[in-house]
């Protein structure tokens, strides 16, 4: 999905629109304008936004109670990254303990 400026760069191009012209300068302003109510009204489609955005919250509730014996920040860290980078963090580090147990050793205060 195009955020509204690459929209709008791109119906430019599609329509050759010179944003310079001096002379056409108030049937480009219009057109500009009808750019940014074409994507509102008909490029975005809010029910799948409202969607997604549901299903990513559920996703990260779920994560968020998978790791609930964290400690709360330690919690939100996981959870940004996790909904950031869509990596589990804390599983790459249990993984990573895993095959290098010295790991602690390396660790200095």
């Amino acid at each position: 999905m195009l955020s509204i400026e690459e929209y709008i760069a791109r119906r430019k191009k599609e329509d050759q629109l010179n944003e310079f012209s001096l002379a056409n300068r108030m049937e480009n302003m219009k057109t500009c304008v009808n750019y940014v109510f074409e994507y509102f009204n008909q490029y975005l489609d809010t029910t799948k936004l409202d969607e997604q955005t549901v299903l990513n919250n559920e996703r990260l509730e779920k994560y968020r109670n998978s790791i609930s014996y964290y400690d709360e920040e330690i919690q939100d860290w996981l959870v940004h990254i996790y909904d950031e980078y869509n990596k589990k963090l804390d599983r790459a580090i249990i993984n990573f303990l895993k095959k290098d147990e010295l790991f602690y050793l390396y660790y200095r205060k």
